[in-house]
């Protein structure tokens, strides 16, 4: 057998290994999907208390120093979110599957919640 027939067998694989190995994956100067999950998750909590203010000015002042302990407690600043929040946005299929868990992780808050409030709510019986 001569190598020559060979040849192409080897350029396949060649390419096969190329296309294979080099997986784009998120950029190290973006937020890892993990990590942003967690903070997307923390800034809408803030985000849903911030509403339950009455006056905009004071939702605003209350909110701001709230963001500024999201950020420190992940270790990023508002450039980073938002340089971040800008590459998932670009990245629909990522970003939804991001905000899928997001949405779930909220809705079992939400029923753990409900079930402590109708804890409270039940009624002893007077001895």
């Amino acid at each position: 057998m001569n190598i020559l027939t060979f040849r192409p067998v080897f350029a396949l694989l060649f390419v096969a290994t190329l296309l294979f190995s080099c997986k784009p994956g998120i950029p190290k100067d973006i937020i890892q999907p993990d990590k942003m999950e967690k903070i997307l998750y923390d800034i809408h909590v803030v985000d849903g208390y911030a509403t339950t203010l009455a006056n905009q000015d004071s939702a605003k002042k209350v909110s701001a120093p709230l963001y500024k302990g999201i950020y420190k407690k992940y270790a990023v600043d508002s450039a980073l979110y938002n340089k971040s929040l800008s590459y998932y946005y670009k990245n629909p299929d990522l970003f939804n599957k991001m905000y899928e868990r997001i949405t779930e992780t909220l809705k079992k808050e939400r029923e753990k919640e409900s079930e402590r409030a109708a804890k409270k709510l039940t009624l002893k019986p007077v001895e």
